[in-house]
């Protein structure tokens, strides 16, 4: 049995919207990421995952326990969840948030203490240990956020957009110190920066409209989906009936004056479609080559940039 089953997971709201439809997913151990834009079920799906959202139907079985159909307490302890704006006191410094959220979960005020000092040396914020939360920088704060949904041990750590807000060298360092966290227990975190999951994701979940479109491993998903280089032209004005191949390019959509073809082999087709439209009249006024990656598999998959 894994560590997390999510089976057949519904959401409705009163006013009718179908937040998530019959989402269903597995995991034990490592980074299981859920990939797509805002409004896309995402950040609904973990919040009933950790239970914080009551499913409308659907069962969440965490270490063998039902969130949502029996005793709340043993699953509780099993999670440790970090929402977009995570709870943390503002009149607390980091070291004294994580005691109040440690005592919270059932800790002893010497046990708290231990752990939360244990985690702020493991997480690197001993130095901000005395610090409140307001004069810390996006990224220790965001660390702080970790080290607080760890602070009772899980076996499942759930993440909303974990590194929103940072710069890439911060999100990067962030992603880091996820991976490492993640190589006893499962995480289970959501990103709509397809370059993020491409790197940290052991497992992808893309979400469109409220159900999961594909799934799979970044590698698996691009070799399934996105095979081939996309090759965007925009040109001066549109060219009526442009040329649906050049090369061994394929054109695959046709926006007035945006062309984007899809090659396998990119380097080689990329000349042959400039000539190719030059010949037909076009003037070419941009050509962006965007190797195969998970935006790309997401535009295949849904019909959608990912954003």
């Amino acid at each position: 049995m894994a560590v997390l089953e999510v089976e057949d997971l519904w959401k409705i709201y009163p006013d009718g919207t179908q937040a998530v439809r019959g989402v269903s997913f597995s995991g034990d151990m490592g980074v299981l990421m859920l990939m797509g834009p805002n409004g896309s079920g995402k950040t609904t799906t973990l919040e009933m995952t950790a239970g914080a959202l009551r499913p409308t139907r659907g069962t969440v079985r965490v270490c063998g326990h039902d969130m949502w159909g029996g005793p709340r307490e043993p699953p509780r302890r099993c999670v440790g969840y970090s929402p977009q704006k995570p709870p943390l006191r503002s009149e607390l410094t980091a070291l004294e948030n994580l005691i109040w959220i440690g005592m919270i979960r059932g800790m002893s005020l010497v046990e708290a203490k231990r752990r939360a000092r244990s985690l702020l040396e493991e997480l690197g914020l001993a130095d901000a240990a005395r610090k409140r939360p307001r004069h810390l920088s996006g990224g220790m704060r965001r660390r702080l956020a970790i080290a607080a949904a760890f602070m009772g041990d899980p076996r499942i750590l759930i993440m909303d957009e974990p590194t929103s807000g940072l710069d890439p060298g911060a999100r990067r360092e962030l992603w880091h110190m996820i991976r490492r966290l993640a190589e006893d227990r499962l995480v289970v975190a959501s990103t709509h920066i397809a370059s993020d999951a491409e790197e940290a994701a052991d497992r992808v979940l893309i979400f469109h409209k409220g159900r999961i479109a594909a799934q799979g491993s970044p590698e698996e998903l691009i070799r399934s989906h996105a095979p081939e280089a996309s090759i965007v032209v925009k040109l001066e004005e549109p060219l009526p009936g442009p040329p649906s191949e050049l090369g061994g390019a394929r054109l695959s959509r046709s926006e007035g004056a945006v062309l984007r073809y899809f090659s396998e082999e990119p380097d080689r087709d990329l000349p042959a479609i400039v000539e190719g439209l030059i010949r037909s009249g076009a003037r070419v006024r941009s050509v962006e080559l965007t190797r195969p990656g998970l935006a790309e598999v997401y535009l295949r998959v849904t019909g959608a940039m990912l954003g």
